[in-house]
């Protein structure tokens, strides 16, 4: 069976709309599905029925910004405060997860005017004309608008020369048009999903520009919080990565989960599907899902 547990729409920061999600996916084989999408469960209905008239499963998905300090470094290394990304699977009570993100929904829009506002001065442009710019990006949704969105304006305004500048040279964390996210704590989070039925599952813990001693403490301090799985790492990334993230899964029995973050184009090479596969002695995540795969 083919699964993707982790994947974007416009309801966030990807650039095809839920059921075009759910159209590529089913073209790339996928038989089970979950739409994860920041702090929203916006698509989600729309990406219920095209699952259903593809014949696939789609399951209640989330992403939530967590809030984290991880500590034991030294010198001014002592504590890093992070942004944690928690997915929430398989959960049931929508009503309660939608009324505890929307706080968090609504203060994106705001974070990414202040971005843009920063921006403007770092680099002479307009205000008004720069946002307009970013929140077409954003299917003219300003609460959708995300760090990828901006960076992909400034790229085609020729301000970087790629994405990726963008965020080495201003919207990276601490960088000169850095503006923090309102988040939950990484417990709330985990206490959230738990609540509403769900399973809470560590995304990308190799993404967060920490070293191998903090990615092995943040596994470690996500299951003492109550997470049930982590998530791999990604093919692309260099095995003794993926042998290190395994030890600490088995370290601290959690189970494993596997997505391809699918963003659309503005990151073409995470494609739907092209996840990584579990070692012999690890439980999938979905195993433990109330519906039935």
């Amino acid at each position: 069976m083919k699964i993707d547990l982790h994947c974007h729409s416009t309801c966030s920061d990807g650039t095809y709309a839920p059921t075009e999600v759910v159209q590529r996916a089913h073209a790339a084989g996928i038989e089970v599905l979950a739409l994860t999408d920041h702090d929203t469960l916006l698509g989600i209905d729309e990406a219920s029925i095209a699952a259903n008239a593809c014949g696939m499963q789609l399951i209640n998905g989330v992403e939530i910004s967590c809030e984290h300090t991880l500590s034991g470094g030294y010198g001014k290394n002592k504590s890093t405060n992070k942004i944690i990304h928690v997915l929430g699977l398989d959960f049931s009570d929508r009503q309660q997860m939608h009324e505890t993100l929307q706080q968090l929904q609504d203060s994106r829009a705001s974070r990414g005017q202040r971005i843009t506002e920063k921006l403007s001065e770092l680099l002479a442009i307009d205000y008004d004309e720069l946002w307009q710019q970013v929140c077409v990006k954003a299917g003219n949704n300003p609460q959708a608008v995300g760090r990828a969105h901006i960076g992909q304006v400034l790229y085609e305004r020729g301000e970087v020369k790629t994405v990726q500048k963008a965020f080495d040279k201003y919207l990276a964390d601490n960088k000169p048009a850095y503006v923090p996210i309102e988040a939950l704590s990484m417990e709330r989070g985990i206490e959230l999903i738990q609540a509403c039925g769900g399973k809470a599952v560590l995304a990308h813990p190799t993404r967060y520009h920490l070293s191998a001693t903090r990615v092995r403490k943040l596994i470690s301090e996500f299951a003492a919080l109550g997470g049930e799985a982590c998530e791999l790492p990604a093919n692309s990334e260099p095995l003794s990565t993926r042998r290190m993230v395994d030890r600490s899964i088995e370290e601290h029995q959690l189970a494993a989960s596997i997505g391809s973050d699918f963003h659309g184009s503005n990151m073409p090479w995470r494609r739907l599907g092209d996840v990584p596969k579990l070692e012999a002695n690890q439980r999938g995540i979905w195993q433990s899902f109330k519906h039935t795969l």
